[in-house]
């Protein structure tokens, strides 16, 4: 397919907002217009217009997919506006990054203007997919970046016991100092990893340190991030043939959690149980053949069914299938004013 995507680039967002995105699609065989915002919110409107494609442009191609859309639609209506937009809306899929109940970005009360933009939604939160009716599809992970051996073509050694690598926000600074205060006298490394110039991060340079660095962890304990979803993170970790520890989801948003089974590919924890946090990860550290058991399984099961090769392949079915509807019907000439009306009315 010949595909535009939008996304803003943001260093802390992961290798999918670095180019991971556009490299697998590229070599899934499509054909990729790269189109990166410079950031969470949009800003220098104007020269960024004259660089990116015309709605002339993206009409020309098959698909349209906006990345991270809880953030992109904000550019997307201040580069095109959503009347210009109108045609494009049958060929747009909008890929959510984040579960609808993160109350900092009150997705709630902006899905209205969120899903007016594309006909096909992505969301990566079970419960999500569940109430406003698009498609559940987990995060994957890039498998040519994560990997379970390192550029020798073989294991690393575990030098850390217990990580965290990641955004450490608030409530995750707190987590992590309560963990700290238990008498087991358990250390987890916190921190970020990554490789940089003085004109800024060297990408893909970091995003390989970083898989280093994963495969060198024997419990990567992920503290409780702010949706209540999978996040992206623990796939890339998987990936990479290490054990991964992960909050037990509440209510509705649990149903994210029949993605990896309990025990056998991931080992989830109850949020907020301080000391019997502790006490797990003390086990699984003394543990080492059940432990990289449960590490092997869940490096199996992210490669076979939960890379992005596979996320992506998903997001693009309705596309593909509706190419060959659209094939298969004989051919019509529309206008514009006739397209439009098309997506206005519903059709």
């Amino acid at each position: 397919m010949k595909l535009t995507i939008f996304f803003p680039r943001n260093t802390f967002a992961g290798w999918a907002s670095l180019g991971g995105y556009t490299q697998t699609l590229r070599r899934m065989g499509h054909e990729v217009i790269e189109c990166v915002l410079p950031g969470n919110q949009p800003h220098d409107i104007v020269p960024l217009r004259a660089k990116l494609p015309t709605i002339e442009q993206l009409a020309a191609c098959d698909a349209v997919i906006s990345f991270y859309h809880e953030y992109t639609q904000a550019w997307l209506m201040a580069l095109y506006g959503l009347e210009a937009w109108a045609p494009l809306v049958n060929k747009t899929i909008a890929r959510f990054d984040e579960s609808m109940d993160r109350s900092d970005l009150n997705l709630p009360g902006r899905l209205p203007e969120l899903l007016a933009w594309a006909k096909h939604w992505s969301f990566p939160a079970a419960q999500d997919a569940k109430k406003y009716g698009g498609k559940w599809q987990p995060f994957g992970a890039d498998t040519e970046m994560f990997k379970s051996r390192g550029a020798a073509g073989f294991p690393e050694q575990k030098k850390y016991d217990a990580a965290f690598v990641g955004q450490l926000y608030g409530p995750r600074l707190e987590y992590a100092r309560r963990l700290a205060q238990q008498p087991e006298q358990i250390t987890l490394q916190c921190g970020q990893v990554g490789v940089q110039e003085l004109d800024g991060m060297r990408e893909p340079e970091s995003t390989q340190l970083l898989a280093q660095t994963y495969r060198q962890i024997k419990v990567f304990f992920c503290l409780p991030p702010l949706s209540r979803l999978i996040v992206g993170k623990v796939c890339e970790v998987m990936a990479c043939g290490t054990f991964v520890m992960y909050p037990r989801l509440p209510g509705d948003s649990a149903a994210n959690l029949s993605a990896f089974e309990d025990g056998k590919h991931i080992v989830y924890y109850e949020h907020g149980y301080i000391r019997e946090n502790v006490k797990q990860i003390k086990r699984w550290l003394e543990h080492d053949k059940e432990r990289e058991s449960i590490a092997l399984a869940g490096c199996c099961k992210v490669r076979e069914e939960l890379s992005l090769e596979n996320m992506l392949d998903k997001l693009l079915t309705p596309i593909a299938r509706q190419m060959v509807t659209l094939e298969s019907q004989p051919h019509k000439l529309f206008t514009p004013a006739d397209e439009k009306l098309k997506v206005m009315s519903g059709f």
